[in-house]
C-alpha cells in the first residue's frame, strides 16, 4: 500500500487544484453544448438559463463523485 505523507499530500492538492480549473472549464464548455440540442432549454435566458446550467453540472459532478466510489 502506497504510504502518502504530508509532502506528497501537498503535491497532490497542487495537482488537483490545477486539474479543477481544467475539468470546471471543459464541463462547462460540454453542458453549453449539450443545453443546446435540447428544445425544452432553447429559450432559456439569464438567470433561467444559469440556473439550469450549474444544475447539470452539479448533477454531473455527483454522478462522477458516485461512479467513483464504485471503482
Amino acid at each position: 500500500m502506497l504510504t502518502i505523507n504530508m509532502s506528497k499530500m501537498k503535491i497532490i492538492d497542487e495537482v488537483a487544484d490545477a486539474q479543477v480549473s481544467y475539468i470546471k472549464e471543459a464541463l462547462y464548455d460540454s453542458v453549453e453544448w449539450a443545453m443546446s440540442s435540447v428544445e425544452e432549454f432553447e429559450n432559456l435566458e439569464g438567470d433561467n438559463y444559469n440556473h439550469v446550467h450549474n444544475a447539470i453540472m452539479m448533477a454531473t459532478i455527483e454522478k462522477l463523485h458516485e461512479s467513483l466510489d464504485e471503482n
